[in-house]
């Protein structure tokens, strides 16, 4: 046998070797048809990966005399966090439909100073203000 006859062989038994057969390869597209399924569903629908839905209110140093008052609304939430100190400190806390009481209350006393933002979900959304808050205000009906 020649070296090129030789080579050829080997080739096709490499290739035979690697070939799947017909059931791997059914479950091969199956799988890759259940990830393009999940993806597709992730972009279609966004909200149904989130468990929750959480508000977050970010707010910073004020002379007002509401100022004392919101931190200590903030600080009774589990997930308060403070960032930086004096006046340019940043306090954040997040919110639950369940805590949506609690929300409210904080937003009344921050929501007309400059500096206050509203994350969904821990992200800058637009319209958090106008839009987001008052869907989060049904949560209020009983």
């Amino acid at each position: 046998m020649t070296t090129s006859r030789k080579q050829k062989t080997e080739k096709e038994i490499k290739k035979v070797r690697t070939q799947k057969n017909p059931k791997e390869k059914y479950e091969a597209k199956r799988d890759m048809s259940l990830e393009t399924d999940e993806k597709l569903k992730d972009i279609l629908y966004p909200s149904s990966k989130a468990k929750t839905f959480k508000i977050t209110l970010v707010f910073g140093f004020k002379h007002s005399p509401q100022y004392k008052k919101a931190v200590q609304l903030a600080k009774k939430n589990p997930f308060y966090q403070e960032e930086g100190g004096d006046e340019w400190i940043r306090h954040s806390a997040t919110y639950t439909p369940e805590t949506v009481e609690e929300l409210f209350q904080l937003f009344n006393l921050v929501h007309e100073w400059e500096k206050t933002e509203v994350l969904v979900n821990h992200k800058k959304i637009p319209y958090g203000h106008q839009l987001w808050l008052p869907l989060m205000w049904f949560y209020r009906i009983k």
